[in-house]
């Protein structure tokens, strides 16, 4: 039989084995590789099928099929995706060579340059996504994907202040994306001359997106900088006004049954997501489960003494363990009130 009944032959066997499953199949044989994509008789065409499988993430998933359909077909968006998948997936190096490709068959698939830029950058290779991402930016100057992989590119190499104007555009064309906007923050605090102002960014990520995927790093850099706050204030000693507060947090608590103190515990804790100003006595705050006006440093004290309530062992971020043990050292146990 001569190759090309060879390869009629394998294309017909793998055809008439999912015909008899109610598929459809494409086979194409070559440089020794048999390819074979198959959806249901009553599917969706292969294609929409995988860039539907990847609209939801099913990275994994889509990748066999893309794999299959970019050696039987030249399809800019196969190529394309094929080489995000493989770029998320961390087979980097493999995939600028399905973007090269897409570039190749559609000079104007813009996304396959930036996505080129994305793959130089994870591969260290900093400067040639630079350029490559920067010639991006001024095809598409309003692209917000563009300018934050340009800055992210920047920040990776070191070259903070170039990257911020970039992040800042970023998060200007893109005001409810939190990762544009980790970054602007990320960036800011890279630079001693606007930590300041990387607070404010953190502080808003944590108000307007609580359930981002940055939530529990934005939490911890808050609570970090709270801490130095703290000891600022003390150049690094104790604070007698923390000790009095958890001296009052106690006496208090006592006084109340369990499950309320547990209720402003919580209350308190979702105030803290988005920052307290502890140190700013003219900011005050009010809570549903515990009567009273309370500072911001106040309620980290009264948070303190009720978590440690609860479980003596657990650090609750507030950076007060000093105050709080010489608050205990000076006030009598209380039976509590259940």
């Amino acid at each position: 039989m001569t190759d090309s009944g060879f390869e009629q032959a394998v294309i017909a066997h793998y055809a008439l084995q999912y015909a008899a499953k109610g598929w459809n199949a494409a086979v194409v044989v070559s440089d020794g590789f048999v390819r074979v994509v198959a959806v249901p008789q009553q599917g969706v065409e292969p294609k929409a099928y995988l860039l539907g499988l990847l609209r939801h993430d099913y990275i994994e998933d889509a990748l066999p099929g893309l794999e299959a359909m970019y050696g039987m077909v030249s399809d800019p968006d196969i190529c394309f995706n094929y080489g995000v998948a493989l770029s998320e997936l961390g087979r980097v190096e493999e995939s600028l060579a399905p973007l090269n490709k897409c570039l190749n068959l559609d000079p104007g698939y813009d996304n396959a340059a930036i996505a080129i830029g994305v793959s130089l950058s994870k591969l260290e290779r900093y400067d040639e996504a630079e350029v490559v991402l920067k010639a991006a930016a001024k095809i598409q100057p309003d692209n917000a994907l563009v300018k934050q992989n340009l800055a992210a590119t920047l920040a990776r190499a070191g070259k903070f202040a170039e990257a911020l104007p970039y992040f800042r555009q970023a998060a200007s064309l893109a005001p409810n994306n939190p990762v544009a906007l980790m970054g602007l923050a990320n960036c800011l605090n890279s630079m001693d001359e606007h930590k300041k102002e990387s607070l404010k960014v953190y502080k808003d990520l944590a108000k307007r997106f609580p359930d981002s995927q940055f939530a529990e790093t934005v939490k911890q850099i808050l609570n970090r900088a709270g801490q130095d706050d703290l000891r600022k204030v003390v150049d690094g000693g104790y604070r007698p006004d923390a000790v009095e507060y958890m001296i009052g947090a106690m006496k208090r608590f006592a006084e109340l049954p369990h499950e309320q103190v547990g209720r402003a515990v919580m209350e308190i804790a979702q105030l803290g997501e988005a920052g307290l100003e502890i140190n700013n006595p003219l900011k005050r705050y009010s809570l549903t489960n515990l009567d009273g006006d309370f500072s911001g440093l106040q309620l980290l004290c009264y948070m303190h003494v009720g978590m440690a309530l609860f479980d003596p062992g657990m650090d609750c971020g507030s950076g007060l363990q000093r105050e709080f043990e010489i608050a205990k050292g000076m006030t009598d146990p209380v039976a509590r009130k259940k």
